[in-house]
């Protein structure tokens, strides 16, 4: 391993000097006043610390977008990619009939809640990020929030419980942030973009592979709910692949919104009968609740890698901060340098995913619950990589222990990785980077009667250390991170991915492959990943796309434990552009689709 030693050494800027040679001396190291875990004081009028010059990081070799691939679908007129063929076509046809990106990010999220209802919703939420040709990006957080009474005792037992039942559902947002997102940046007629999906609900649509396999999956909680068990089996057990599945009680739900709006959704008869329905088994979410929602416009959050420019969701978003460290980790060790599937390449990675994790369990809470000044400072750690590497150094030769790298390794949890992400471009170049979720796989299994519409579980993605704590009204943290990439201005790639705390790792290594590795987005997309969580402390990589051989009996050596958890990470639904054209790449993890809207015919 001596070789693979020296390699990773120069890739991280740690080259030893020539015998008998004085070396230079290292930067100093950032003095922090406190830990990475500890939040910056609520003293918003104590002098900032000095700050180090400015570093000075090597981009390498200027970086070049490859086309897509074989593998992607071509787009000059728009493209959609999402986890379900018929919301992709629809989505594809409201680009052809005039409207714009976000119009068509509308239809699919409302035809995702139909055709994949273990995380496409209108009970749970999700982030958005639009960005019109000419910028600027604007990201909408449209998580879901907690009751505004949540006792604690409650939120223990239900933690206890596996994080289920009508304590573990926050007030919806996804309504609100798609209206929202309408408001701003829309076109069409909004009923128009809600009318397919209730269509869709009447009519019913036959459940492919992928759908029946979640139905499956939950089926031992979902059989417990009267509404769910109606909703999706058939008396005898869970829906089957190639079963019809007919949403009246959605397609009623439904036209409310369409011809509401929001108000459809958060008043009236949808409302009370959220409300009814989880009052009757202990719940605490209100009228007031719902009717005091809103889904917030906030700034993306902005990182830099070799001359591009990465715009990702903030908080409450802690992927956004994930991937910013981690990616600044990684251009700090130069592994554009390193060949991909490598162990020094692989290690390094895993190392940087490793100190990310902490920040994004224990550091990131609902910036609306601190001052402007406060959430101002704690970006500012957030962003100091070097301050971080100097505390938690990567050694080359040897894993950190996950309980050296934070206090609290102890008090993880792991979050549930049932999201779903889609990729909008359209002609003029606006692009939509939106990920939705229940939380869990069909969320707090409660369907609602009279209105087929599953509730979230997002309550319990609150933690029960650091600062992400169950309190009333607050925004709860999620590991979704919609993600565009842009080089001087101009678009490049429309990112994302479900898989909880896998998605920061998995965008990362998409993002990387397409620009240290030089891969179409087909292969960058369908290469296999890796990822260490923190907790447990363990690698985890693929089943079916593992590294070589050689890679993983190289990260045994150097001391890393392989984890028995082997199965599929993410669902990257991505886009890029080259030259002015759109590629698509679905993800084939989760068997979705990619269609390209069609020029209309000039007069």
């Amino acid at each position: 391993m001596r070789h693979a030693t020296w390699v990773l050494c120069l890739a991280l800027g740690c080259t030893p000097a020539p015998r008998g040679a004085p070396s230079e001396p290292a930067d100093p190291p950032v003095p922090p006043a406190t830990s990475t875990s500890v939040a910056p004081s609520r003293d918003a009028s104590v002098a900032p610390t000095a700050q180090p010059p400015p570093e000075v990081l090597d981009p390498g070799p200027p970086v070049a977008l490859k086309a897509g691939g074989k593998k992607t679908v071509r787009a000059t007129a728009g493209a959609i990619v999402a986890v379900d063929p018929e919301a992709a076509r629809l989505g594809a046809r409201v680009l052809e009939d005039g409207g714009n990106a976000v119009d068509a990010a509308v239809a699919v999220a409302f035809v995702l809640a139909v055709t994949h209802p273990s995380a496409g919703n209108i009970g749970g939420g999700g982030f958005m990020l639009v960005r019109p040709k000419a910028g600027p990006t604007t990201a909408i957080d449209f998580r879901e929030t907690a009751p505004a009474s949540l006792p604690r005792d409650a939120f223990d037992a239900m933690i206890a419980s596996d994080g289920i039942g009508p304590v573990s559902v926050g007030v919806p947002g996804t309504v609100r942030g798609l209206a929202l997102a309408h408001q701003k940046f829309g076109k069409l007629p909004w009923a128009k973009l809600v009318e397919p999906a209730k269509r869709l609900a009447e009519r019913g649509h036959r459940i492919r592979s992928r759908e029946a396999q979640t139905i499956a999956w939950s089926w031992a909680s979902l059989k417990k709910d009267p509404a769910a068990a109606a909703e999706f089996g058939d008396g005898k057990g869970p829906r089957k692949e190639k079963d019809t599945l007919i949403r009246k009680d959605l397609a009623i739900t439904l036209g409310r919104i369409a011809e509401r709006g929001a108000a459809g959704f958060y008043e009236g008869e949808t409302a009370r009968a959220i409300v009814r329905t989880l009052a009757k088994r202990g719940g605490t979410l209100t009228l007031d609740d719902l009717a005091k929602y809103e889904a917030k416009l906030r700034p993306p959050l902005e990182l830099a890698y070799r001359g591009l420019t990465l715009e990702t969701m903030p908080p409450p978003s802690a992927g956004g901060v994930a991937l910013l460290q981690i990616l600044g980790m990684l251009e700090r060790g130069r592994a554009y340098r390193l060949g991909p599937g490598s162990v020094e390449s692989a290690h390094l990675f895993l190392e940087a995913s490793r100190r990310a994790q902490p920040d994004k369990r224990f550091g990131v809470v609902d910036p609306d619950a601190l001052p402007e000044a406060e959430q101002a400072l704690r970006l500012a750690r957030f962003r100091d990589v070097r301050g971080l590497l100097a505390r938690l150094p990567i050694e080359p030769g040897r894993p950190t222990p996950s309980e050296k790298v934070h206090p609290l390794y102890g008090a993880a949890l792991r979050e549930l990785e049932h999201t779903t992400h889609f990729s909008v471009v359209d002609a003029e170049g606006m692009a939509v980077s939106c990920t939705t979720t229940l939380s869990a796989g069909f969320g707090s299994k409660i369907v609602v009667p009279g209105t087929g519409v599953v509730l979230n579980n997002a309550v319990a993605s609150f933690a029960s250390a650091g600062e992400n704590l169950p309190v009333g009204g607050r925004r709860t943290v999620s590991s979704m991170t919609p993600t565009l990439v842009t080089k001087e201005g101009a678009l490049w790639a429309v990112l994302g991915s479900p898989g909880g705390d896998t998605i920061p790792s998995t965008v990362a290594q998409v993002f990387l492959n397409l620009v240290d590795h030089g891969m179409t987005l087909d292969r960058a997309v369908e290469a296999g990943r890796i990822h260490h969580n923190f907790v447990p402390d363990e690698v985890r990589y693929e089943r079916a796309r593992p590294p070589p051989r050689a890679t993983l009996d190289g990260l045994k050596q150097l001391g890393h434990t392989l984890g028995k958890k082997t199965l599929p990470m993410g669902d990257a639904n991505n886009i890029v552009l080259v030259d002015g054209v759109a590629y698509a790449m679905a993800d084939p993890r989760e068997g979705g689709a990619a269609v390209a809207a069609r020029r209309k015919p000039g007069p």
